[in-house]
C-alpha cells in the first residue's frame, strides 16, 4: 500500500464508524475521540480527522434526509397538528421564535450555506440542530454534504494536529 499502512486504514475506518455514531447520537463526542486517539498515538492525526469528518458528514446527511422525508409521514403530520393546536406558554413561544429565526436563516440562499459552514467548523449554532433545520428547507443535499465535510475536516484536523503536538508532554 505504499506509504499508507494498515494501521492508518483501520484508524480511518473506525473513525468513520465513530463519526457516524457521534453525528446521530451526540452523547458520543467526536472531539473526545480525536483527542484520545492523538494522546494515545494510535494513528496519525490526518487519518483520524478525515475519518471522523467523513463519518460525521454521513451522519448529518442521515439526519438531514430523515427530516426531509420524515415530515411526510402521516403520524408526523398528526403530531404536528396536535402540537400546533395546543396553547403555547411563554417559553414555548420564545423557543418557536428563535427556531423560526434560525430556520429562516438556514433557508435563505444567501445565508444558508455560511450558517452550515460555521456550525460545522465552530459548532455555534450546533450542527445537530442546523442539520435538522436544513432538512426542513429547500437546501440541496449535495451542497449541504460538501459544506459539512469541508467544515468538519477543518475542525477535526485542527483538533488532531493541536493535540498531536502535545503528545511529547504525555510520554
Amino acid at each position: 500500500m505504499g506509504d499508507v499502512g494498515w494501521d492508518a486504514v483501520v484508524a480511518l475506518l473506525t473513525s468513520v464508524g465513530f463519526g457516524i455514531l457521534s453525528a446521530v447520537f451526540p452523547v458520543a463526542n467526536a472531539e473526545a475521540y480525536v483527542i484520545v486517539s492523538q494522546v494515545s498515538a494510535v494513528a496519525g492525526p490526518v487519518s483520524v480527522a478525515i475519518g471522523i469528518a467523513i463519518g460525521q458528514t454521513i451522519g448529518k446527511i442521515l439526519l438531514f434526509l430523515g427530516v426531509r422525508r420524515g415530515k411526510e409521514f402521516p403520524f408526523v403530520r398528526r403530531h404536528r397538528a396536535q402540537v400546533r393546536a395546543a396553547p403555547a406558554g411563554p417559553a414555548r413561544t420564545r423557543f418557536r421564535a428563535a427556531l423560526a429565526t434560525l430556520l429562516s436563516l438556514v433557508g435563505q440562499k444567501r445565508w444558508g450555506l455560511p450558517v452550515v459552514f460555521v456550525a460545522a467548523l465552530v459548532g455555534i449554532p450546533p450542527l445537530f440542530a442546523v442539520a435538522l433545520l436544513a432538512g426542513a428547507t429547500q437546501m440541496k443535499v449535495g451542497w449541504f454534504a460538501l459544506i459539512v465535510l469541508a467544515g468538519r475536516i477543518g475542525r477535526f484536523v485542527l483538533v488532531a494536529l493541536g493535540v498531536s503536538q502535545l503528545h511529547p508532554w504525555f510520554v
